[in-house]
């Protein structure tokens, strides 16, 4: 009679929330209680196995879609659910069966184990035979060694098809040796592994759980008309009243709360700035209207530095040579503070080292014969000791240089630098050009010198790095134009000078502050525990 089904197209509802199988009917085993489905559509999706087996004991609905052979199947399939909101309710429901019966049957296995204990020798026959009505005598044999691991593992087969596997697990046991009866729901297995909250959930459990949890998250029908509309950011913040949810928010606070908050600091907006402002800058030198120059200089601590006029300053440098700072004691204190700047201009300690002695930087001085170029002629004096190549260009004068130029170069001869009055002899790599051609004297007569010309078309044509050494303010305009410096080098305190002129360095004399009273001066040093500071154009 079983053969009447063969080719039926059927709708099979399995335990376990595994939901519908659709297929053709290819063999029904009536001793084994199994039914083979081939063109197997599982929940609405066609399966990749070529057929699965199902047993009896999993079966809770069963449906004949169709009648007959070479039956489309297909057109049965519009009578089952196959939405993805009506499969979600059944499988929950089918879940919730599934834990009921779970836990009803794990209760009988319980006392069937219990009771088989205290009979000791009774045997226990499989739960599967009794409800299945299974009349054969070799498939009531009793599961000896009910209590040994051993034995009950080693019958333990691998399922016969993957219908089974997904729904049963992977192994079979064969109670009686041989037969090959599928013992799914065994009193034994059960109550090892069954509705047991305290054991540790297998794989396939954690997977339940996972496609449950999707199919909860993810199966709610998309509306597409919602997905298309565009939300409104600024429409939805209209609706709330941030003010009056705060006055709310205040209104339920104590007394002594309110008054502390309203002493709290300003909270800013996201358009306000919360960067505190530059402090304003602090003037401690003071000068007298005459002598006062054009341009206001700001130190990087924001202290105040007023240039002057080049007659005041040199009021000033007179003065402390009346007090005993006479001027050889002021050349080597701008020497010093030049050499310190050329030294890191040249590379400082990553340059000069003993290890890089192949690659001697070169620093070439254009000195003219005042005291701007005595300052020049000592810096390359003091770059001798540190290890640096020089050459000093001076002018060919047949008259006799000034007493202080004369006694530098007699200093420098005693160094291993040279004296030149021809550019073109000078090394055609430089590193660094010492600017101290220009003193203070604008109807000097060093700038209308062809000496002047061929030193600057030379410094021209270099690419090298200009330091202008104190030269004299660019306010009113020089003719013959300076040389363009990187950086200017002034003492004690500065002169007006363009932005084009350079960034203008202050180098520290140690002038007595008795000296610059004597001249009208309030001062203050701005220096700190630098020798050398950098100047800014205050705004």
């Amino acid at each position: 009679m079983s053969e009447d089904f063969v080719g039926n197209c059927i709708s099979v509802e399995v335990r376990g929330g595994l939901g519908f199988y659709q297929g053709e009917v290819r063999s029904v085993n009536g001793d084994k209680q199994t039914l083979t489905l081939t063109r197997v559509i599982h929940n609405g999706k066609p399966l990749s196995l070529q057929e699965i087996t199902i047993n009896a004991m999993d079966i809770l609905d069963l449906k004949i879609l169709s009648k007959g052979p070479k039956t489309n199947c297909n057109s049965g399939y519009d009578n089952v659910p196959l939405t993805q909101s009506q499969d979600l309710q059944q499988k929950q429901s089918y879940n919730q069966e599934r834990n009921e019966t779970e836990q009803n049957q794990s209760q009988q296995y319980h006392q069937q184990y219990i009771s088989s204990n205290q009979q000791q020798q009774q045997p226990l026959y499989s739960q599967n035979c009794q409800q299945t009505s299974c009349n054969n005598q070799q498939q009531q044999q009793p599961l000896h060694g009910l209590g040994k691991d051993e034995e009950h593992e080693g019958r333990r087969k691998p399922r016969a098809s993957v219908g089974e596997t997904l729904a049963h697990g992977p192994y079979m046991v064969d109670s009686s040796g041989s037969s090959g009866f599928q013992d799914y729901h065994s009193p034994y297995r059960n109550y090892r592994y069954g509705n047991d909250m305290n054991r540790t959930p297998s794989k396939k459990d954690r997977y339940r759980r996972w496609q449950d949890r999707d199919e909860t998250t993810f199966g709610t029908p998309i509306d597409e008309d919602f997905i298309n509309t565009e939300f409104d950011f600024e429409k939805n913040l209209a609706l709330f009243d941030k003010q009056a949810v705060f006055e709310e928010i205040q209104s339920l606070k104590p007394d002594v709360v309110r008054q502390a908050d309203k002493r709290s600091e300003k909270k800013y907006r996201c358009d306000e700035n919360v960067l505190p402002a530059k402090p304003k800058p602090l003037s401690q030198i003071t000068l007298p209207p005459s002598g006062a120059g054009e341009v206001l200089y700001t130190t990087d601590s924001g202290l105040l530095v007023p240039s002057v006029k080049s007659s005041l300053r040199s009021a000033l440098f007179s003065m402390a040579y009346q007090h005993g700072l006479t001027s050889s004691r002021q050349l080597e204190m701008i020497g010093r503070g030049a050499t310190d700047i050329i030294l890191t201009l040249i590379g400082g300690c990553h340059r000069l080292k003993p290890g890089n002695s192949h690659q001697c930087a070169v620093v070439v001085v254009l000195a003219g014969l005042h005291l701007q170029g005595a300052s020049g002629i000592n810096t390359a004096r003091q770059l001798e000791s540190h290890g640096v190549r020089t050459v000093i260009v001076t002018p060919n004068q047949s008259a006799q240089p000034p007493l202080l130029v004369s006694h530098e170069l007699q200093l420098y001869s005693l160094t291993s630098g040279s004296t030149t009055t021809d550019p073109n002899s000078l090394p055609s790599t430089v590193d660094l050009i010492v600017d101290a051609r220009d003193d203070h004297n604008m109807e000097s007569p060093v700038r209308k010198h062809s000496w002047y010309t061929h030193t600057s078309a030379w410094a021209s044509t270099c690419r090298a790095p200009v330091v202008a050494l104190d030269p004299p303010s660019d306010i009113p305009a020089l003719s013959p134009a300076p040389l363009p410096a990187r950086l200017v080098l002034c003492p004690s305190l500065p002169l007006a000078y363009t932005p084009t002129r350079g960034k203008v360095y202050l180098v520290n004399l140690p002038i007595p502050s008795q000296t610059f009273r004597a001249v009208n001066i309030k001062y203050t040093p701005p220096f700190g525990a630098k020798l050398v500071i950098p100047l800014h154009p205050c705004e």
